[in-house]
């Protein structure tokens, strides 16, 4: 009878380990990134009580007798549902999904790394992109995403600099004059604004003169005009800045501009200390302009900016965070890595949704997201738990009828041994 009793306890033990995963699983069902686990058993060691022969020429085969030896079922494993949970909108830029393959990578106090899928982030106050726990998430710096450089081996945590300022950047060129030029104009000025090394504005215009028809088309001479400002205290203005740029044709059969020239623009003489500005004008700023028969409207674009402030922040699918300034400007702050496995369900639990690498996981993978197999971040939502509350709720009626049925078999041991005792009195 003690091996019946044993065995049953191993039926205990083993049911009860399972509720023990249903439970957990159901705790944990409204836990950012949690990922559900499902228990397995395996049927232990039986004891042979004779063994197998082979058949002969007069004789059949005789199969093994085997018995359970006491322990008749175990724990074969715990394994990990890696799927991909439902995605919650919480409009909190500083959360972030994965939509697909991957895990953010955390450095830990105890400066290793550990992998989780709960982006629940925030900014502490020193600006680094942190979990509840205060673990950084790592990433890559602006001057290495600007080399290209993203690898396993530069990573930094993410920082965003509380008040971080934008650089006044001078105008170089102008990229882009669009709209039409007016053909039945004798002359036209356009404005466009540029920027000096210390982030003044420097009005400009740029004129269009002596329209003359030619056998390709209409010609244009193009150039520019600045006025200084009057310096403070002083009655006379300074003298008009210009210069000739080249000429433009738009052609009378395709209407395409064709423009030949230097293409620089100078300026001299700027105040607070500034270099002296050269902006160069070249034939691609002329591919969306016109040269019609209608009224002149032409909207100019140069680079450069003002210094600025950093007023706000985002995101992307890329994990890059741009950031936009009160001058206007954008800059890259920095990017957001990931990492993949080749088996993640190798990876080892540490607790508040973390995994850290064993032998049987693989090495980290490491790389940008929306790249390889690394899925895409979707920023302002978290991903919740995959659980699924309807198989957990099976499981558990099954873990509690497997361990009734196997305390059902110690009680009928018990009583085969009380009647047995009792045949002895």
């Amino acid at each position: 009878m003690s091996s019946a009793m044993y065995a049953a306890i191993s039926g205990l033990n083993a049911n009860d380990a399972l509720l023990g995963v249903v439970s957990e699983n159901i705790a944990n069902n409204n836990t950012v990134g949690y990922k559900a686990s499902t228990m397995n058993f395996a049927q232990a060691l039986q004891q042979t009580l004779s063994g197998a022969s082979a058949p002969t020429a007069t004789v059949g085969g005789i199969n093994p007798v085997q018995e359970a030896a006491g322990g008749a079922v175990n724990v074969a494993g715990v394994q990990i549902n890696t799927n991909e949970g439902t995605l919650q909108s919480t409009g909190i830029n500083t959360n972030l999904a994965i939509q697909g393959q991957g895990y953010f990578i955390l450095k830990t106090p105890s400066g290793g790394m550990a992998y989780s899928r709960a982006g629940d982030f925030s900014m502490d106050a020193n600006g680094n992109l942190v979990n509840p726990q205060g673990d950084q998430v790592m990433g890559w710096s602006p001057a290495t995403i600007a080399a290209k450089g993203q690898t396993a081996t530069n990573m930094v945590p993410i920082t965003v600099t509380p008040n971080e300022t934008q650089a006044a950047q001078a105008s170089t060129q102008i990229s882009s004059l669009s709209g039409n030029l007016n053909s039945q104009d004798t002359a036209d000025s356009i404005p466009v604004t540029l920027y000096d090394s210390q982030g003044n504005q420097v009005p400009v215009d740029l004129t269009f003169t002596s329209p003359t028809a030619t056998a390709s088309g209409i010609q244009w001479q193009v150039g520019y005009t600045y006025q200084p400002p009057t310096p403070s205290g002083s009655a006379t203005a300074p003298a008009v800045q210009k210069g000739t740029l080249g000429s433009v044709v738009f052609s009378n059969t395709t209407g395409q501009p064709t423009y030949t020239g230097t293409g620089t623009i100078s300026i001299t003489g700027l105040t607070d200390g500034s270099s002296n500005l050269t902006v160069k004008l070249g034939q691609s700023a002329f591919a969306n302009l016109t040269g019609y028969a209608m009224a002149t409207s032409i909207a100019a674009t140069a680079d450069g900016n003002p210094a600025g402030t950093l007023e706000n922040y985002t995101i992307g699918a890329d994990g890059t965070i741009t950031g936009s300034f009160s001058s206007g400007g954008t800059k890259v702050l920095g990017q957001v890595a990931l990492a993949n496995f080749t088996n993640p369900g190798g990876l080892l639990n540490i607790g508040n949704t973390l995994w850290q690498q064993s032998p049987n996981s693989g090495n980290p993978l490491v790389g940008t997201a929306s790249t390889g197999q690394l899925g895409s971040l979707a920023a302002g939502e978290l991903e919740g738990s995959n659980v699924n509350l309807a198989n957990e709720f099976v499981n558990m009626i099954i873990a509690q009828q497997g361990y009734q049925a196997n305390s059902k078999v110690i009680t009928i041991s018990q009583q085969l041994d009380t009647t047995l005792v009792n045949m002895v009195q």
